[in-house]
């Protein structure tokens, strides 16, 4: 499949946003190294685009250490409204507009470089139609200077894309950026990146803003310095935001519904939340599949560890484990049809991946927060397969390389395996489910864009988290959008923990022992009649019914069997939770 893309005018004016920053400047033809600034209007420029934006007004250009001489422009943009695209799209009318031709996109690791290279790709046809050119883009890489080469002397739009590592660590192999290389001329790479006088683009500047990385951003020579994010830390010159409510009430992202599981931390609350993942992702894809739109699950854990253990035969470690094991029980009580023949063509142990950071040297998975040059990961580079029908994988595991630059319209539930009290981390991550979802054609598709989110504490400690950081849009507590249970304390963990083989051992003995003595007459379907009553799934009805003894199944028909059967529920919850 190939995405599609259309222009939109909230993208549309953050682009403006930036460029009419710099009216007044006049064109020069594209050459080696940018044309200096040479208008004196920008700092009016930028009030005149704040009041039009209804921004704070700023009184004296920004400065920072990255570019103590040059503008310093802020864009805010809600995660999943495309603010990759808008710089890129900025990138490509700063050149039509100036001649600007060399741009630099600077980004804090790994895993959001490979996003934005991907980002560039998919979207060059895009601009090709649209500018009729498309920017050249290329990874930094110490080892491969040709293509610095080619930044320096090539035509068009020239955008070398660079992690913070790779010019700010020290590491040898990051240093040789600034040492004269025998195979580049004996020249120095810093010297030829200065030379070029390049727009710097820094992509989640939250992440790049110690005194050390300004100042390794500074020996780039910046011409300016744009900011692209939606958790700004440090402010310089805003020019656009789009923050988290406004991009609600626009419907430019997915709502969110939460869903708190709390509960004491171990092994049962983590079996609770995949079950109530993969129960979500079961749901929506129930509904979705047939309309060509597939359902991604993404599940933020706390340990690699946990996910893949190298100390077993198999690999794998105890999520991954509880994953297959509950997987298969809440599948395999889908009845006959379409959705099940869906099932049934997808292996369980190949609809799960881990999305980690992987060592080169090693082969091994890392955590993600690695800042080793080296650390990459292969679903990166093909997230249009992952979003194929044909493709097995819905559910996607990940420490921390997914939280921030992956971007995947269809992921529909998100499962926090770990408790955080990083109020940005915590909203980076519910961002990666925020875009609006697409088909199999890589259309939008309208009227199907809700996020679930199983949080790993309470609905409202959870939206207390988000709301903290200055995120206000809606959201909704999952538990009241689904069928409410008739227990004493309606807590998610109480509802999720129902078809659990502890609950079927106890409704076995108490239907044998109580149900003979009530006579009672059979229904032609007892299972769905005792699915209604106790708010049950089928397949555990059919668990239980299939466990009883042949003389207590004829009498399980009716409010009695029902009874019992909500009775040992009732009391179950009250030991788990007592």
């Amino acid at each position: 499949m190939r995405l599609q893309f259309t222009v939109q005018p909230f993208q549309t004016e953050a682009v403006a946003a930036v460029v009419d920053c710099f009216a007044g400047q006049p064109y020069a033809a594209p050459g080696p190294s940018n044309a200096p600034l040479v208008t004196d209007r920008v700092p009016e420029n930028v009030r005149a685009v704040q009041r039009r934006a209804g921004l704070p007004l700023s009184t004296t250009p920004a400065v920072s250490e990255a570019a103590p001489d040059a503008p310093n422009l802020d864009v805010e943009m809600e995660t999943g409204t495309g603010k990759t695209y808008v710089y890129i799209k900025t990138i490509m009318e700063l050149n039509r507009r100036y001649g600007w031709s060399r741009f630099i996109v600077v980004v804090p690791g790994v895993a959001i470089r490979e996003g934005v290279r991907k980002a560039f790709e998919v979207t060059a046809e895009h601009f090709q139609q649209t500018y009729g050119t498309r920017p050249r883009p290329f990874t930094y890489d110490s080892s491969a200077l040709h293509e610095l080469e080619r930044f320096r002397t090539g035509a068009g739009v020239q955008v070398m894309i660079i992690n913070l590592q790779a010019f700010n660590s020290e590491s040898r192999e990051n240093r040789r950026i600034y040492e004269e290389q025998d195979g580049f001329g004996s020249r120095r790479p810093i010297d030829v990146i200065r030379a070029a006088r390049p727009i710097v683009v820094v992509d989640e500047p939250q992440r790049i803003g110690s005194a050390r990385s300004l100042a390794s951003l500074s020996r780039f020579g910046p011409l300016m310095v744009l900011r692209y994010s939606a958790t700004h830390r440090v402010r310089h010159d805003l020019v656009h935001r789009l923050d988290a409510l406004e991009a609600y009430r626009r419907k430019l992202v997915k709502r969110i519904s939460v869903v708190g599981v709390e509960g004491e931390p171990g092994a049962a609350k983590r079996r609770l939340q995949i079950r109530e993942v993969i129960r979500a992702h079961l749901s929506r894809e129930r509904e979705l599949q047939s309309r060509g739109v597939k359902v991604l699950s993404l599940l933020f854990i706390d340990r690699v560890v946990n996910y893949r253990d190298y100390a077993r035969d198999d690999q794998l470690g105890d999520y991954a484990r509880i994953f297959l094991d509950e997987y298969r029980s809440l599948t395999g009580g889908e009845p006959d049809g379409p959705y099940r023949r869906y099932l049934d063509g997808i292996p369980a142990e190949r609809t799960h991946q881990g999305y980690f950071a992987i060592d080169r040297r090693t082969g091994r998975m890392i955590d993600g927060s690695s800042s080793d040059v080296d650390a990459f990961d292969l679903i990166l580079r093909d997230r249009e397969r992952l979003l194929s029908l044909d493709e097995p994988v819905r559910f996607v595991f990940s420490h921390s390389a997914l939280r921030e630059g992956w971007d995947n319209p269809n992921v529909f539930v998100i499962g926090m395996l770990k408790h955080s009290d990083n109020t940005v981390s915590r909203r980076q991550e519910v961002g990666r489910g925020l875009r609006l979802a697409v088909d199999q054609h890589g259309w939008r598709m309208p009227g199907i864009n809700e996020l679930t989110v199983v949080a790993d504490e309470s609905y409202t400690s959870f939206v207390a988290g988000l709301q903290a950081e200055g995120d206000f849009r809606a959201i909704t507590d999952g538990r009241r959008v689904r069928p409410a249970l008739p227990v004493a304390v309606p807590t998610v963990v109480h509802r999720v923990d129902f078809d659990s083989s502890e609950l079927v051992k106890r409704c076995v003995a108490a239907l044998d022992d109580d149900l003979t003595r009530e006579g009672e007459g059979t229904t032609a379907d007892i299972v769905g009649d005792l699915a209604a009553r106790t708010h049950l799934t089928r397949r555990t009805i059919a668990a239980i019914l299939t466990a009883v003894r042949p003389a207590t199944f004829a009498l399980c028909s009716g409010p009695g069997a029902a009874a019992i059967i909500n009775r040992e529920k009732t009391a179950l919850i009250a030991e788990r939770t007592g």
